[in-house]
């Protein structure tokens, strides 16, 4: 029993495990773009930073970690963090117009702005960014965050395309001969042709596009 200007008893107990939020992006699975079975994937991996010691090392995966996590708030709609582990992520957007910007804003204000451990990083070069557009199969919350996990070729070919690139560089994979136009990136952004590639694991091939931000947009921001 509670009574007024009294210390409230202590729970003696509970049923449920502690929610794991540290870092959390959001609370709701239903947060996840999901509109017509299509998403935008991207996958960020991080270079291993292998100048550095382990401290060093995990002190900026720290630092990196909350400039990938604000860049998805600063998106309307913001993006949608499914999954990372040490320094890689696999988020979803609700148009690639979006990923694609995310990516380019992330670059450019780790290279401007981090202030990371450590000698001999080169900042320019510290994400591989890679994009694929498409439907998914399914998605359901990961059995152990929450987060919306999607299912479906979407995942590893995005995940096959940021590991081709080269460090730096925001890519989008586009698949051969699937009668698809190919997506629109939007008026700021400038692609250029790296080639039509066999990734590992995907059984057709993809013609990979590394973006870059146009020179409008560059004088404006």
């Amino acid at each position: 029993e509670v009574v007024e200007g009294e210390t409230p008893p202590r729970v003696c107990g509970r049923v449920f495990p502690p929610l794991l939020s540290h870092g959390q992006l959001s609370t709701s699975f239903l947060n996840a773009p999901y509109a017509d079975n299509h998403v935008a994937m991207v996958f960020v991996y991080t270079d291993k930073m292998e100048s550095v010691s382990d401290k060093d090392r995990k002190k900026n995966f720290k630092i990196l970690s909350k400039y990938v996590r604000s860049h998805l708030m600063r998106l309307s709609p913001p993006g949608y963090e499914c999954q990372e582990d040490n320094g890689s992520w696999m988020l979803a957007f609700d148009r690639i117009q979006n990923g694609i910007k995310f990516g380019l804003d992330l670059k450019e204000n780790v290279e401007e702005k981090a202030v990371l451990c450590g000698d001999g990083l080169d900042k320019s070069k510290l994400f591989r960014v890679g994009i694929h557009w498409g439907p998914f199969l399914s998605m359901g919350p990961h059995t152990v965050s929450g987060h919306a996990d999607y299912f479906g070729p979407i995942v590893n070919r995005a995940a096959r395309i940021a590991a081709q690139c080269e460090p730096g560089q925001v890519c989008v994979g586009v698949p051969m001969g699937d009668g698809d136009e190919p997506p629109d990136p939007g008026p700021s952004v400038e692609v250029d042709v790296i080639g039509v590639k066999q990734l590992k694991g995907i059984s057709i091939e993809m013609v990979i596009f590394a973006c870059r931000k146009s020179e409008k947009e560059k004088e404006e921001s």
